[in-house]
């Protein structure tokens, strides 16, 4: 090579050092005056804000853990970085992002979670004993299968997923009878061609939890003509859900919400959100549907202990122990209990006791997604009070 060359190659590679150092600078000044956002509309989370220095955050290396993900968190053009990301993972073949699996027909799915062995023991243990000190309380259970164990046809190829038909009915095994069990598996499977789940949300939709409903009321001594006694309204169709913000695919997708109202009969309640200390008139939250969580129109979200109260003419009271796939389920029950009350032990912080002493209860159901009772640790604290 020539001195010439050489010097015109050892130019370019110094300018070339020189762009990359600039971009570095830019990229840091920016980063600099850019200010952090609180949430991320996108991903529907809270983002991570910048943790405070002191010694003992440095010296047990959580300082620098938390600036990281502070610092991926409040990147200046982290959204559009993460669509370009997404575009050329998608690309590339790839059909999973950030844990969420991407199906046929753009279908987004949760994986089935494996269970959590020693969690798992202590809620079954937790039912047992809660059914062996109320033995004349009637006690259902509903385990809601996921959307991966349902809708398999719409896995992507050679996608390892756990078998949780498999999972749900040892559970109905380990309780046998100190429970009536309810079926959701054979409904939902039977309906699998309908639209039972959403295609970028983890939740069922309303439709589904009405099937799933009508085989309930077998087993809740419901003794009604159910096909004609609801009407569905859709109260949105720009639904994008939570499956859609996490892995950052399907983000164009509009998916409707709807709701059920009895035909014929008056669904008058009153909703206390008792450690909110909040009431309404309505187990729907129009307010959300103004927001990206849309699904919180049904009863505004989770929360730890809700009392509804109806104008029904039955004298049953209901507690209902959940997650929020019975968010959208309860619309279907109170035309036919007095009084219901919602437990989510994820955030009720009391033991059951104090529930079953404050409410006259008549009827007990345990509503669960298969992935959260898999995997929650929260049921036992609450019914053992540990």
């Amino acid at each position: 090579m020539s001195e010439k060359n050489r010097k015109k190659k050892g130019r370019i590679e110094n300018l070339i050092g020189l762009i990359f150092i600039l971009c570095l600078f830019f990229i840091m000044i920016l980063n600099i005056l850019v200010p952090d956002n609180e949430m991320s509309e996108e991903e529907n989370r809270m983002l991570t804000k910048k943790p405070k220095l002191n010694w003992s955050s440095v010296t047990n290396g959580n300082f620098m853990e938390s600036y990281e993900s502070y610092l991926s968190d409040q990147f200046a053009g982290r959204n559009a970085w993460r669509s370009v990301k997404v575009f050329f993972d998608r690309l590339g073949g790839s059909r999973e992002e950030n844990g969420v699996l991407i199906g046929k027909s753009n279908q987004l799915m949760e994986s089935i979670e494996v269970p959590d062995k020693e969690n798992l023991r202590a809620n079954m243990e937790a039912i047992q004993t809660f059914t062996k000190a109320y033995p004349d309380l009637p006690v259902s259970m509903l385990l809601v299968p996921d959307a991966a164990n349902v809708l398999n046809d719409k896995l992507p190829a050679f996608a390892p997923v756990e078998d949780q038909t498999q999972l749900i009915n040892q559970v109905k095994k380990d309780l046998g009878d100190s429970v009536t069990w309810i079926d959701a598996v054979s409904v939902l499977d039977k309906h699998k061609s309908e639209k039972i789940y959403y295609k970028t949300d983890p939740h069922w939709t309303a439709l589904g939890a009405f099937y799933t409903f009508q085989e309930a009321a077998k087993e809740l001594d419901i003794n009604e003509e159910f096909s004609s006694g609801f009407v569905a309204h859709p109260v949105t169709d720009s639904f994008n859900g939570t499956l859609a913000s996490k892995s950052g695919v399907n983000l164009n997708v509009k998916e409707t919400i709807d709701i059920y109202v009895p035909k014929d009969e008056d669904n008058d309640v009153i909703v206390n959100y008792v450690d909110e200390q909040r009431r309404t008139t309505s187990i729907y939250d129009s307010s959300k549907l103004e927001t990206r969580d849309k699904y919180g129109v049904y009863l505004g979200g989770n929360s730890s202990v809700i009392d509804i109260k109806t104008v029904s003419s039955s004298d049953r009271r209901l507690l209902l122990v959940k997650d929020s796939f019975a968010n959208c389920f309860v619309q279907f029950l109170t035309p036919y209990f007095r009084e219901i009350i919602l437990v989510d032990p994820r955030y009720y912080g009391g033991n059951i006791q104090d529930i079953m002493e404050n409410y006259r209860i008549t009827d007990v159901m345990f509503l669960y997604s298969g992935n959260t009772f898999f995997t929650d640790n929260s049921m036992s604290g609450v019914f053992t009070g540990e």
